[in-house]
């Protein structure tokens, strides 16, 4: 599903092996890749999963937060709610700053939205935790085209990691 005036985007931590969460959690708080979420969302809407939602203190602030969740009763003030991704993806594309629109996870709904995904935002961190229970999907170059890759940088405690963009090969008619 190509749509020219939508750019649909996952961000994402990821390990080695595509590992990303563990326990309804992220594996690492890295500051500078918190920062660089902030930064590349701000303005725009959001899509996440209940578990995310219910992850964070709040509403991420400065942008459109669209929850998907299969519960009819489930209700947060401070966000949309959407029952299926295809309902988060329109309610994305009425909001405001839609000509990109971010999935922030969890893993499933990373899953259901990556054949519609047109760019990720990654950071690669150069690490393979011993406890993780959620992964992204498999990007191999086959499908993706790698347009900017930062310069390995290190956390303080020597966990190092990179920022890397990438757009869906556009396959021909």
């Amino acid at each position: 599903m190509e749509n020219s005036k939508n750019n649909i985007c996952a961000i994402v931590a990821i390990g080695d092996n595509f590992e990303i969460g563990y326990n309804g959690d992220l594996i690492w708080h890295i500051k500078e890749d918190l920062k660089r979420f902030k930064s590349l969302t701000m303005c725009h809407p959001v899509i996440m999963g209940r578990k995310t939602r219910d992850s964070l203190p709040k509403a991420l602030p400065g942008r459109t937060n669209i929850v998907i969740t299969r519960n009819p009763e489930y209700t947060a003030s401070d966000s949309l709610i959407a029952h299926s991704l295809t309902e988060a993806i329109e309610i994305a594309k009425n909001s405001e700053g839609s000509e990109k629109i971010f999935i922030i996870g969890g893993g499933q709904i990373y899953e259901d939205a990556f054949p519609l995904l047109d760019s990720l935002e990654i950071t690669h961190v150069y690490d393979t935790p011993k406890e993780t229970d959620t992964y992204f999907p498999k990007v191999t170059l086959d499908d993706w085209v790698l347009t900017e890759k930062s310069e390995i940088f290190e956390t303080p405690d020597g966990l190092k990691y990179d920022f890397e963009s990438l757009s869906r090969k556009k396959t021909k008619p």
